[in-house]
């Protein structure tokens, strides 16, 4: 398949901007014109009450979601700050025993082998590379295979 056909065929933005909004716009535009013009029209106004609804309602989810999502964050950060304060402590305790310890990402469960970094979303970048000894420095995350 061709790159024009792979994305003509996998990008949905495409089909809801291009198709899907235009296509609801068009009969929307064809029942306000046959309701004004020949009433009571095809559906008697009907499929413009329910686009508005629709409308309003994804709105209203919306306006929910964007109210939601700070707060979820906050939950995450809160939650990665106190797996941040235990762990920094176990590292420390096995530093202690062995001081050529170190936390390679290679050698870590989160490691992506295909984009060759971490898969997780960790909202503290210096936990990724704390200075905890005088030669290396070490992942909170890491988490041997």
């Amino acid at each position: 398949m061709n790159y024009f056909l792979h994305y003509f065929v996998h990008n949905r933005k495409f089909w809801v901007v291009r198709i899907v909004i235009p296509a609801i716009a068009a009969l929307v535009f064809m029942d306000f014109l046959t309701y004004v013009f020949n009433p009571p029209g095809i559906s008697n106004f009907w499929i413009c009450r329910v686009i508005a609804i629709l409308a309003i309602l994804s709105v209203i989810a919306y306006g929910v979601y964007l109210y939601i999502t700070p707060k979820k964050e906050k939950k995450i950060i809160e939650d990665q700050a106190i797996f941040e304060e235990r762990r920094e402590k176990e590292f420390r305790k096995i530093i202690e025993a062995d001081p050529g310890f170190q936390t390679f990402c290679y050698t870590c469960v989160h490691f992506n082998q295909k984009i060759k970094a971490c898969s997780l979303d960790i909202k503290n970048q210096r936990a990724k590379k704390m200075k905890l000894s005088e030669k290396y420095t070490y992942c909170l995350y890491w988490d041997p295979l």
